[in-house]
């Protein structure tokens, strides 16, 4: 992984020998998974790229899309920058996405752009105490200064806090107090 990150840094400081000479040192490995692999693809993509061999960077572009298929790793092609977008427009690379990285239209094939909102999930009443939680976390109160206001253990505003991320269809503290603004219960 570093040695992938340190060939996409010679790559962006125009060096791409050096970038080539770390990911060729990739290979020699047998321990690197298929994310590693992937991610390699990707550099050596962006550095056929670069140097103006589109043809080349179609082809490592597939493979890395084959590669990635099979354990449906998305994220080094969201990681991986513009350049990428006019490639994956092309009728092969896109069909090789499509399904598992760029959703489908039934009628019309590929359909490009972002997901579909998600539907409204419906959200469970809060307790009175989950509340009390959540009103001082929209105050930016830390954790500890939410037990301490209401005289309740860290673990105790924590098992709270999971419980309202829960119920809210969240992860964060910021997403819960927007979504539970959006919701009125704040």
């Amino acid at each position: 992984v570093c040695a992938v990150e340190a060939a996409s840094i010679q790559l962006a400081a125009r060096r791409p020998a050096a970038a080539f000479d770390l990911l060729d040192g990739i290979h020699t490995e047998e321990r690197t998974g298929p994310a590693v692999a992937v991610r390699a693809a990707l550099v050596r993509a962006r550095a056929a790229d670069a140097a103006g061999d589109r043809a080349t960077a179609r082809k490592l572009l597939a493979q890395a899309l084959l590669d990635a298929r099979r354990e449906k790793l998305r994220r080094p092609f969201l990681d991986a920058g513009a350049w990428i977008r006019p490639h994956m427009a092309t009728a092969p690379l896109h069909d090789l996405a499509a399904g598992w990285l760029t959703p489908v239209h039934p009628l019309r094939g590929v359909r490009p752009g972002p997901p579909p909102p998600p539907a409204p999930l419906v959200v469970v009443e809060l307790s009175a105490r989950e509340h009390d939680v959540l009103e001082r976390v929209a105050r930016m109160m830390s954790t500890e200064e939410i037990a301490a206001d209401l005289c309740l253990s860290v673990n105790t505003v924590k098992t709270h806090l999971k419980s309202v991320y829960r119920k809210l269809a969240v992860n964060r503290r910021g997403e819960a107090v927007r979504r539970a603004r959006d919701l009125r219960m704040l």
